[in-house]
């Protein structure tokens, strides 16, 4: 009787630590899992604006002039994109952007070393992390761009096929926005299967041409050309 009551508080005892045990490796999981998640890389600086309502300065006052001043010499001409520059524009864009139940918000884009960071929180169901993508743009013989997207993270958890998916629905949803612009629709494609295509953009009256471009720490210096010249 005394070995049979020993032998039940032994098992009792075993299986209320291997409980235990199982539930600690469980938190512990889970908790990795939330870490990874909510990593939050250093270099994210979301662009505070005072007035967001209005256009940026950078925007009319300096780019601005500087690409239809040089446009209208019909030849080859450099521009330079500051990296707080385009964080400015951004920052007055209309956020958060809804791709079905997720949001995206508080864009903040880097320019490093041939690299572009574009990082921004990804929100669903009132849960938020903060995604990065990483390209390394390259522009090949026939003078096609490849953005080269390296990874795109989740905190520190790899999505890229997700988010593939989402994109891929997000221009299927809005490719009626695109009828009357089949050059952009077709690049933007490119860009979602990560794949070259052909720098063409059109701005008020211009179609523009990417013929070189290189990316410095805090700039990106691109060499346009008017297809109409």
């Amino acid at each position: 009787m005394k070995n049979t009551t020993s032998e039940q508080k032994k098992s009792s005892s075993s299986t209320g630590f291997w409980l235990w045990g199982l539930s600690a490796i469980t938190v512990g999981i889970l908790t990795g899992i939330c870490i990874l998640l909510w990593y939050t890389p250093r270099a994210y600086k979301p662009f505070q604006t005072e007035n967001p309502e209005q256009v940026s300065l950078y925007l009319t006052h300096e780019l601005g002039p500087k690409f239809f001043n040089q446009i209208q010499r019909n030849g080859p001409f450099e521009l330079v994109i500051s990296q707080s520059g385009l964080n400015d524009i951004a920052s007055r864009w209309e956020w958060p952007q809804q791709f079905g139940e997720m949001s995206f918000s508080d864009p903040y884009i880097t320019f490093s070393n041939q690299s572009i960071f574009l990082m921004g929180t990804l929100t669903y169901k009132e849960v938020s992390s903060v995604i990065t993508i990483i390209a390394i743009p390259a522009m090949d013989s026939d003078g096609k761009i490849n953005l080269n997207i390296q990874s795109v993270r989740l905190g520190m958890v790899p999505i890229r096929a997700f988010i593939t998916k989402l994109a891929q629905k997000a221009f299927e949803d809005n490719r009626s926005s695109f009828e009357d612009d089949p050059k952009t629709e077709e690049n933007i494609q490119a860009i979602i299967r990560n794949e070259p295509f052909d720098p063409i953009f059109s701005f008020p009256d211009h179609w523009v041409r990417i013929t070189d471009f290189s990316i410095e720490e805090g700039e990106l210096k691109l060499t346009l050309v008017s297809e109409e010249a």
